[in-house]
């Protein structure tokens, strides 16, 4: 919860025309839900000069708490920006809480709102905090401190609780959107085939000089990332290959062209906090080099507009036509990997291709052919979610596309037993293996969890709650309602126990998109859930009136079920 007070109204009131204030006052909130609707929040109400957002409702992110952060960063900005376009000395307190709430919409009013502790707690936060400045609550600051840097406050005695509440000061961020910290590199267990098939077709098209797209798909945390760094090291290590790496953000940033961005960064040296000076001396400089001309020779002047338009530096370009901009900026990047792979290998890396804009994707889909008969490969990691706007072209270029799965349960043991150097029991271990799926990510947050908890396996971290909440959020809603029944049912059941919880003529083509998803496997005339941590997720967001209701319809199935088997037991016997 985000809670947003404007500062300075009050008294700009008692002088100046009432309609005036409101007019100001509209217009600062404009540009306000403007950077809410960026950072994916919801607005839940506005009272008077206050405020009220929701982040992971009715739509969980994994990583909301930074999202709401980061807009109130964000706001902080826009209203300084504001009150100084006006001329009015305002500001604005801001709080931000994060746990878990009752969401849904009032029985009396029908509005969607949200109760419970960690609102109220949210809203004494927001009083608390000084005019200009972002006060977060301990659970809130737990979640982000990896990302932003914060100032500690000390406890606040919030009014109405007994327990004083930690608080932090939001200063800056440390980090772009999606950013996910470096952990102790654990060794690539289980992705052996996957690796051999990978490292084939970068040799193929080193050796051949026929461009090499590889996109490697699949859920969060499955390891794409990992596997897509060891196939770069690979080519680094076997073939000399310079590797130039780019990140798509998922919001937040206002140049589409970021992940290509960061790629001509890292080829010309360029310094992220690089004045745009500095960027555009730094480029013609290289671009002089590479051309083997003077700095003022005008092939330069082109190639540098059209690199330094990527990189969101202002240039000609940005006067003409867009079209013809971005044309003009393909171009001069498309330059700027052929000079480089006519030198070495090349390898452009870019992950998290799902939350790529689509003047990204058109480029990743025309680049393979616009360095035909070079060393290049292009590696793009993502989630399958991309395949309902985008799918990699064929052409003259070689094309892999690996869907990686889950870890098998023997990977999937000797990954754990790495992480936990052997030290877990036979039990613990299959708890874990149970929770996890074969997921590397949330073995690795059980084993942290584990050493954190002295050799248990306690509540679940935040961070696995939140990824897979979001994975969760965004089913269709047939298939997430079948995933609810499922876990009040449990680990596994049969399609008949869906049925009487209220199954639908559709339950089967469900049942099979959640196995096609991973999230549910099918054997034996029974579903399964993949991951138990995926069941404990899914059964927590469901009130307790659900629960119980779904639990009493559950139990009178079973008992017929009972019933039934008893009378057929009374005809054998008789």
């Amino acid at each position: 919860m985000l809670f947003a007070d404007l500062v300075g109204f009050t008294g700009l009131s008692e002088g100046v025309d009432p309609e005036q204030v409101r007019n100001l006052v509209d217009g600062a909130f404009q540009r306000l839900v403007a950077d809410v609707g960026i950072h994916g929040g919801r607005i839940d109400k506005i009272v008077g000069d206050q405020l009220v957002v929701l982040f992971g409702a009715p739509v969980a992110h994994e990583d909301d708490a930074e999202r709401a952060v980061r807009a109130g960063l964000q706001m902080q900005a826009t209203l300084a920006a504001y009150a100084a376009e006006v001329g009015v000395p305002i500001s604005m307190r801001v709080g931000i809480n994060t746990g878990e709430a009752l969401v849904g919409a009032l029985r009396a009013g029908g509005e969607y709102t949200a109760m419970g502790d960690t609102i109220n707690v949210g809203s004494r936060i927001q009083t608390a905090a000084a005019p200009g400045q972002i006060l977060v609550s301990e659970a809130t600051y737990a979640q982000t401190s990896d990302v932003v840097r914060y100032e500690s406050l000390g406890p606040l005695q919030a009014r109405g609780r007994d327990e004083p509440v930690e608080t932090y000061a939001a200063v800056e961020t440390l980090a772009p959107p999606g950013h996910r910290p470096k952990r102790a590199r654990t060794p690539l267990i289980g992705r052996d085939r996957e690796m051999g098939i990978l490292c084939a077709s970068l040799s193929m098209a080193f050796d051949r000089r026929r461009p090499q797209s590889v996109v490697i798909s699949g859920d969060a945390g499955v390891g794409k990332s990992r596997l897509a760094e060891e196939l770069a090291s690979s080519a680094a290590a076997e073939h000399s290959a310079v590797v130039l790496e780019g990140r798509c953000v998922p919001y937040g940033e206002a140049n589409v062209w970021w992940p290509i961005a960061a790629a001509v960064r890292q080829a010309l040296g360029i310094a992220i906090d690089d004045t745009a000076e500095e960027a555009r001396r730094k480029t013609r400089s290289k671009v002089a080099w590479g051309l083997k001309v003077g700095d003022d020779h005008p092939d330069v002047q082109l190639v540098t507009d059209g690199l330094c338009y990527l990189l969101g530096v202002p240039t000609a370009l940005n006067g003409i036509d867009p079209t013809r901009a971005r044309e003009g900026a393909v171009r001069s990047f498309v330059g700027l990997l052929h000079n480089m792979a006519h030198r070495k290998p090349l390898v452009l890396s870019i992950s998290e291709l799902h939350w790529a804009d689509e003047l990204v994707l058109d480029l990743v889909d025309r680049l393979p052919e616009l360095m035909r008969g070079l060393p290049f490969a292009l590696v793009a990691t993502t989630r399958p979610e991309l395949e309902e706007r985008w799918m990699p072209k064929p052409g003259r270029h070689n094309l892999v596309t690996l869907h990686l799965d889950p870890l098998d349960r023997e990977s999937s043991e000797r990954l754990l037993a790495t992480l936990l150097e052997g030290s877990a029991g036979p039990a613990l271990t299959n708890t874990l293996l149970d929770r996890s799926g074969g997921n590397p990510f949330f073995l690795e947050e059980l084993a942290g969890l584990v050493h954190q908890s002295g050799g248990r396996a306690g509540e679940l971290p935040v961070t696995l709650r939140a990824l897979v909440a979001t994975r969760l959020d965004g089913l269709p809603m047939g298939e997430r309602r079948v995933v609810d029944h499922a876990a009040v049912v449990g680990r596994l059941g049969s399609m008949e126990a869906l049925t009487a919880l209220g199954g639908s003529a559709n339950l089967w083509q469900s049942v099979e998109e959640l196995v096609a998803r991973d999230i549910l496997t099918f054997d034996g005339g029974e579903w399964v859930f993949r991951s138990e941590l995926v069941r404990e997720v899914a059964y927590e967001t469901l009130t307790k009136a659900e629960r119980a209701r779904h639990h009493a319809t559950l139990g009178q199935f079973l008992a017929q079920q009972a019933k039934e088997r008893g009378r057929e037991g009374e005809h054998v016997e008789a």
